[in-house]
């Protein structure tokens, strides 16, 4: 029988701070900073997202899953205006350049071992022991798994059979000792661009080309990652490359 409770917690700090230039010699700007942190102990009420203790939700509290710490985004619009008559004060003049650029930091992931070793029939929310380099395997025959997600180096299935050879007593935890959401997810970077130029014709008809470029620097934004513990971090998904968008219109 799955329970689900209302009784989960949270808590949310964070500080914004905005710099905007107005239109004045042709250009204007919006720069916008947000430090933010969120806690809590559930996120939503998914399988994916139930304790690793049935009996122990408390262990759960850890930064939440769409917790965002830096979030930066710069905006500009840059507009020439007339530069003058001939040929080169007709090419320089009415271009417009508007860029976008957005810096995210990685959200947290949960890390999971993909079995149910500490028996509470779910394989879904069970997590592995972060343990150093070199740890020997356990009496599961669990070996130690390199991975750059372990804040001490590797990870370990826990064992459930482990116990005192002295009098038979159980020794071993079946929760693994790293938190909830411990993983983070690699930075993105978009970087979008318009370039748009008007040609006038007379005094009432003009037509303006545009030239709209996205992921303009072709950075590999990862959009998600394996939570598997011998795989944890491994990019599943990724957000696009470099695309461009052409149009004309036409006013009169």
């Amino acid at each position: 029988m799955v329970a689900n409770f209302s009784n989960g917690s949270s808590v949310y700090h964070s500080l914004t701070v905005n710099l905007k230039k107005r239109m004045k010699n042709h250009f204007e700007f919006l720069g916008s900073y947000t430090w933010s942190h969120a806690i809590d102990d559930s996120t939503d009420l998914q399988t994916l997202l139930s304790p690793q203790n049935d009996n122990r939700p408390d262990q759960e509290r850890a930064n939440s899953t769409f917790d965002q710490r830096h979030r930066f985004v710069f905006s500009g619009v840059y507009q020439s205006g007339n530069r003058g008559s001939g040929f080169w004060g007709g090419f320089t003049s009415n271009w417009t350049v508007a860029p976008i650029i957005e810096f995210s930091s990685g959200r947290p992931f949960n890390i999971i071992t993909g079995t149910d070793q500490n028996i509470n029939f779910s394989t879904s929310t069970d997590r592995p022991h972060a343990v150093p380099l070199g740890t020997p395997t356990n009496a599961c025959g669990n070996p130690t798994v390199p991975s750059k997600a372990s804040p001490t180096g590797a990870f370990q299935i826990a064992c459930p059979v482990d116990s005192n050879p002295i009098d038979g007593s159980f020794t071993g935890n079946l929760d693994g000792n790293i938190g909830r959401n411990s993983g983070i997810r690699p930075n993105t970077i978009f970087t979008d661009m318009r370039f748009a130029k008007t040609i006038k014709f007379g005094e009432r008809m003009k037509l303006e080309g545009i030239a709209d470029v996205f992921n303009f620097i072709n950075r590999f934004n990862v959009a998600d990652v394996n939570s598997l513990y011998t795989e944890a971090g491994q990019p599943t998904a990724a957000y696009d490359p470099r695309q461009f968008q052409f149009g004309l219109r036409l006013s009169w």
